[in-house]
């Protein structure tokens, strides 16, 4: 009877341990169908930041390939404008050069005529009858001043 009574203890704990087994099966069971649900999403959505990237990276070739094309374009521009300067650089040193050698032509005929006898007569000559004018006027002056003190 010990044996019936062990076996019978041993069947149930075997059938408790199956029914155990059976929820922890099914467990995994419905863990690995909603893994396998959630990957086949993150697959459908890396498919599709994949293609969005594709479309990213395709839309920046085209933007770096607009700008090298308008940069080729702006380095003649550049260019031009280069010259444009040199040429400027040069006129404006030309320019002074002239200047300078213009002014120093003036200065050198303006000294010569200053230290020539003619020019100085030519000077003083407009100033005589300035001189004499305020010559008369004082000696006019002092004459009225003389019989004023007189009367007085």
């Amino acid at each position: 009877m010990i044996w019936q009574i062990s076996l019978a203890v041993i069947a149930v704990a075997f059938v408790v341990l199956v029914v155990f087994l059976v929820k922890t099966l099914r467990s995994v069971t419905d863990l690995v169908a909603q893994t396998n649900q959630t990957i086949q999403q993150v697959q459908q959505q890396v498919t599709v930041v994949s293609q969005e990237a594709n479309e990213l990276l395709r839309h920046t070739n085209e933007v770096s390939l607009d700008v090298r094309n308008k940069l080729h374009a702006l380095d003649k521009t550049f260019y031009t404008i280069k010259n444009v300067g040199d040429v400027v650089s040069e006129i404006t040193t030309s320019v002074r050069q002239t200047s300078a050698t213009v002014t120093n032509t003036m200065r050198n005929k303006v000294e010569k005529e200053l230290n020539s006898p003619k020019s100085i007569v030519n000077r003083i000559a407009p100033l005589v009858p300035v001189a004499v004018d305020m010559w008369k006027r004082l000696k006019q002056s002092r004459t009225t001043n003389s019989k004023s003190v007189a009367v007085k």
